[in-house]
């Protein structure tokens, strides 16, 4: 019998994954994560203020609505006065079965102002105000685009578009009054008329 051969312990190789992370390595990740982390900050703090600019045009153009609504039920006397760049009074029917005024503040950095379709000037509230009265049956009597603006850069704005029969519309544009479409062909009343013989 032969001597038992010993092999001797094997020398295990390092690999690159026992080593660990190298401070470039790391200056790198923390580096990424700071850039994404800028970008969706910045992100954030926009839609925080868009919010904020879109939930001022809702509450105007709701009073704008709840005085339109109040003027039908209460046969007249509604009414939206912009006197100021910054608020809005609202004389409507609280539940106290007569109309009450109550100022609306707009949100801080948040102004208004407004223009006279088909004219397209804007109009600042403080120096020339501006009374939308609604009639028994809730017209506004004329067209009336308000324009609520963030004055934060990047925000935009937003406007109210109130017609002249009382409607309310968020968001859209207004031009001058509507013609009538002259007809593409004339037809004769009395073309292809069969006569009937009896």
């Amino acid at each position: 019998m032969g001597k038992p051969v010993i092999n001797p312990p094997k020398k295990k190789s390092k690999r690159s994954s026992d080593a660990g992370i190298s401070v470039t390595e790391l200056l790198v990740v923390i580096v990424v994560i700071g850039v994404v982390s800028s970008f969706a900050l910045a992100s954030f703090l926009t839609a925080g203020k868009s919010a904020k600019l879109s939930g001022a045009t809702r509450t105007l153009s709701t009073y704008l609505e709840k005085a339109h609504v109040d003027s039908v039920r209460r046969h007249g006397g509604a009414s939206v006065n912009l006197n100021s760049a910054n608020s809005y009074t609202v004389n409507i029917d609280f539940g106290t079965g007569s109309a009450t005024a109550r100022t609306i503040t707009l949100p801080q950095g948040t102004s208004l102002q407004y223009s006279l379709p088909p004219a397209t000037t804007s109009i600042d509230p403080a120096t020339t105000p501006l009374t939308i009265t609604y009639d028994w049956r809730g017209r506004a009597g004329s067209k009336v685009l308000i324009t609520v603006t963030d004055s934060t850069t990047g925000v935009g704005s937003s406007t109210v578009s109130v017609g002249a029969v009382g409607d309310v519309s968020t968001d859209t544009t207004v031009s001058g009054p509507v013609s009538t479409p002259t007809p593409q062909t004339t037809v004769s009343t009395t073309a292809g008329i069969k006569s009937m013989n009896y």
